[in-house]
């Protein structure tokens, strides 16, 4: 039987490469500790072990066996109170506990972590207001069932806040977070976004929408984009209505608003919108990525986006070109992109090989 957690990354991650759901490891995955290619030098920060003489691993400070997919792997990073945090699912069992780690820019250390409940499967965070805000679901209730949940966590990796979603679906869960306007907004697969106030985290809105895998606020402009249709869907922040509705060849994931631009990226291209005047203003060829990007941020000389295969590409803002492309392990990876300390960040999680990494991975452009 396919454990949970399993099942519910798959339906987060959507259209994942058959190689990297089928893909097998008999002994544990260890990322490259270190490298430079195309521009970018890479140091990745190990979050957990695994010992093949046991058959037991200790992931994030807690026992797991060596093959449980996915535990202690991380789904995302993202800049928060100044340090790196990421979250991963806290352990198999009958309840929905979620590990944060906080590592340090400067030093690339990891800080002690934390064990939080009542979230299972964190998919995406962002800063808004005084907290960390971490998208995720409930533990499964009837009938394979879950809920959205959104947790709210302070400096010290506290829950301060909470919202759980009355919509219940099978792999229900939020899988995507972003902050403006004023408010919290998540994107779940049960086909809404919720609007939260970021002091109390009480709902106030909720906007039907195919399966966001992507959010950005632009102005007083919400930017979703959704792989059903093959769509970015733009609304106004203020009243909920949609604005605008744009098709684009390939799979849209990964939005960022940056450099007074909305910015989407699909396999095949990078696309450029002005939020003012909701137009399409360019259209990039993307190095290609059978998996779609599926984190993307405004980092140092550009946006960077990485893939489900240990990719990482940047797009020069000033010379409007892809000048950055790496990759740097064998493994799967399905992680979003944060950026801090002059440098971006990588989670490298995903399903597969088994474990997987348990580990960040910084990029700093050389000069």
């Amino acid at each position: 039987m396919i454990r949970r957690r399993t099942v519910l990354a798959l339906a987060a991650l959507g259209a994942v490469p058959a190689l990297a759901a089928a893909q097998t490891s008999t002994v544990p995955y260890v990322p490259p500790t270190q490298g430079t290619a195309t521009g970018v030098a890479w140091g990745t920060v190990d979050l957990g072990t695994c010992s093949v003489a046991t058959g037991t691993a200790i992931v994030n400070g807690a026992f797991a066996g060596c093959n449980n997919s996915g535990i202690g792997s991380p789904a995302f990073a993202t800049a928060a109170f100044g340090s790196i945090w990421t979250a991963a699912n806290g352990g198999y069992g009958g309840g929905s506990t979620t590990y944060l780690q906080a590592i340090d820019p400067t030093t690339s250390q990891a800080l002690p972590g934390t064990m939080i409940t009542g979230i299972d499967a964190p998919q995406a965070g962002v800063q808004g207001g005084s907290y960390l805000w971490i998208a995720g679901a409930t533990a499964e209730l009837g009938n394979g069932k879950s809920a959205t949940v959104v947790a709210g966590v302070d400096s010290t990796g506290t829950v301060r806040k909470r919202f759980t979603s009355s919509a219940r679906a099978v792999a229900g869960m939020g899988q995507s977070v972003a902050y403006g306007a004023g408010r919290v907004w998540v994107g779940d697969t049960t086909n809404r976004i919720y609007a939260l106030s970021p002091s109390t985290g009480r709902l106030q809105r909720t906007i039907r929408t195919p399966n966001t895998r992507g959010l950005a606020v632009a102005g007083r402009t919400l930017w979703a984009t959704s792989a059903t249709g093959r769509t970015v869907r733009v609304f106004n922040t203020a009243t909920g209505a949609q604005r605008a509705v744009f098709k684009v060849l390939g799979s849209p994931n990964a939005v960022v608003a940056a450099s007074g631009s909305v910015w989407v990226f699909s396999q095949r291209y990078l696309y450029r919108y002005n939020p003012r005047t909701l137009k399409q203003v360019g259209r990039y060829s993307a190095p290609l990525s059978q998996s779609g990007w599926v984190g993307a941020v405004a980092g140092p000389g550009g946006i960077w986006a990485s893939n489900y295969v240990a990719q990482v590409v940047r797009f020069n803002t000033g010379t409007r070109t892809f000048d950055l492309n790496t990759t740097w392990s064998n493994g799967n990876v399905a992680g979003s992109v944060g950026s801090a300390g002059g440098a971006v960040w990588v989670a490298n999680g995903g399903i597969s090989p088994s474990p997987v990494g348990h580990s960040v991975t910084r990029f700093t452009p050389t000069p």
